[in-house]
């Protein structure tokens, strides 16, 4: 679950039910009319922010530049693993529970287009505790969501392969899953050049500005000029902006290890088995790559480009004490595949989508805290929907503001 300090639990409950629509409602919202003015628009940074972002705005008519510094789908990114899960359960903060919920159906109907399988809604068990449930039963039944509340003896009996003896209560999510995450994002960046994008490769930074508006970016040193800007960088924001978000975002390394199923055993495969979550680490189950397991690391600052990529030993037997608490059934079966990544975290796990505060058409958006990838198809549609000039609802704007955000320090492994 998400922490929350008491100054924004407030944002987060009734109000903020009003000033957002319902998830089918804003599902079925049509886009903003395309104007004949809309301006050029650069978009930095091809992964869950930048990459569905662009998309939107392409579909919208803008003339849309998509660059990354190594190209979308790449292994450095945060959002280049195979795969991510998507659930809604945010304890008292409706405001994803909603946006999940939204993301899950826009997944679907992307799929549709994309023309290939990303989206397995094989559902989600998570250990809480009384009262992570007490924060989110309420939002579940006020938006119409399935949840089901288990003994771990329910849980056991239903999924024979889990053992959560050592639980008090575990709860189902029906409605979640696992998403493919590195496929999916070359398949976004492929439908945004479809549509008409132009997707570059190269390392960019801010250049000429006057006025109070960025007037261009450099691209290996090219400039590259637009009248709107979003950054969308991921764990490079801090490089991109180090006076400004310096120590605001914080890039801790993170460890992935795939366990294999015995032959002919289909037992921990997606279509028979939930992901899981508890305090000791968190699953995604085998959707063709082995069983996914969280290694639990202490926040250990990544380089997102110098960084070595190789497992730790000491974790992959973390992981193995975990199979064998958890999946008794995976035992002695051999670590597949690990992928050694970064995430990028803000001081209270909010996103951050705000204006620069020197320059009136650029965008900073990121922080996405081990949540932001689920909720790609969401981000992106609303920070097109902003970056162009609709109202943002003030709740939002409050809680996603650079002002609201504090130095960035310590934190847990989000899924």
């Amino acid at each position: 679950m998400g922490r929350t300090g008491p100054d924004r639990r407030a944002i987060l409950t009734g109000a903020l039910a009003g000033a957002i629509a319902a998830p089918a409602a804003a599902a079925s919202r049509k886009p903003p009319a395309i104007s004949r003015n809309l301006p050029d628009v650069v978009v930095v940074g091809a992964g869950a922010f930048g990459g569905w972002t662009a998309l939107e705005l392409v579909e919208r008519g803008a003339r849309t530049t998509l660059v990354d510094l190594y190209g979308p789908g790449n292994p450095r990114a945060a959002s280049g693993d195979e795969s991510r899960l998507i659930r809604a359960s945010y304890g008292d903060r409706e405001i994803y529970t909603r946006w999940a919920s939204e993301a899950f159906d826009l997944w679907h109907q992307r799929q549709e287009e994309f023309g290939r399988r990303v989206i397995y809604a094989n559902g989600s068990l998570r250990v809480v505790s009384p009262a992570a449930l007490a924060a989110q039963q309420p939002i579940f039944e006020r938006l119409g969501l399935p949840l089901e509340i288990l003994t771990p003896e329910e849980a056991h009996a239903r999924w024979p392969q889990v053992r959560y003896d050592d639980a008090e209560t575990v709860i189902f999510e029906p409605k979640s899953g696992a998403v493919k995450a590195r496929e999916s994002m070359i398949a976004v960046a492929e439908t945004f050049q479809a549509k008409g994008g132009t997707v570059r490769v190269g390392h960019a930074r801010p250049g000429a500005a006057a006025g109070g508006k960025l007037s261009q970016i450099l691209v290996d040193d090219e400039p590259l000029s637009a009248g709107l800007f979003i950054f969308a960088c991921g764990p490079w924001l801090p490089k991109v902006f180090p006076e400004l978000l310096g120590d605001r975002i914080r890039v801790p390394r993170r460890e992935i290890f795939y366990i294999g199923s015995p032959p002919h055993d289909r037992r921990y495969r997606w279509e028979h088995f939930p992901n899981l979550a508890d305090p000791l680490a968190y699953t995604a189950a085998d959707i063709d790559y082995g069983t996914k397991i969280a290694a639990r690391l202490p926040d250990t600052a990544m380089d997102p480009d110098d960084g070595e990529r190789m497992p730790t030993p000491f974790l992959a037997e973390q992981v193995k004490d975990y199979v064998a608490r958890r999946l008794p059934g995976l035992v002695g079966q051999p670590v597949v595949a690990a992928r050694v990544c970064q995430t990028e975290y803000s001081d209270n796990n909010h996103y951050i989508i705000d204006k620069h505060p020197q320059w009136s058409n650029a965008w900073i958006t990121g922080a996405g805290s081990g949540h932001a990838f689920k909720m790609g198809p969401v981000l992106g549609r609303n920070i097109a929907d902003w970056a162009l000039g609709a109202e943002r609802p003030p709740e939002l704007a409050a809680l996603f503001s650079l002002s609201a955000h504090g130095p960035a320090v310590g934190g847990q492994t989000r899924d």
